[in-house]
């Protein structure tokens, strides 16, 4: 088994975080079913590269961000990725996930590559 990797998911609250997480993972639909908010939950999973190598996934499913709330700054210095989840019928959560975008830039020293 090679290195295991942690991948952060976010997003604001109620845009199908754990809907996503769940359908990947799982196979369960669960859009559209009313569910408590989520306050931080971690699923394993175990995923075979095209080389053949197996490799362990630590997903972070976050507490959804409410307005005025800053990403915790922890989840940085951790992760390995970041899954970036907004609401298509939202302008709000995609803002929100620009920012969150921008924030993993400038904490990670990247640079924003322009088109």
């Amino acid at each position: 088994m090679g290195k295991g990797y942690k991948v952060v998911i976010c997003g604001m609250a109620s845009v199908g975080k754990t809907a996503i997480l769940e359908q990947l993972l799982y196979g369960k639909h669960t859009v559209g079913l009313e569910e408590g908010a989520t306050v931080e939950d971690v699923y394993l999973a175990s995923v075979e590269t095209d080389r053949g190598v197996k490799e362990q996934l630590r997903l972070y499913d976050t507490t959804g961000l409410q307005e005025g709330v800053e990403f915790p700054k922890h989840y940085f210095s951790v992760a390995d990725g970041f899954v970036l989840v907004y609401a298509v019928n939202s302008l709000e959560s995609f803002q929100r996930a620009e920012v969150i975008k921008k924030e993993i830039d400038t904490v990670r020293d990247k640079k924003e590559v322009k088109a």
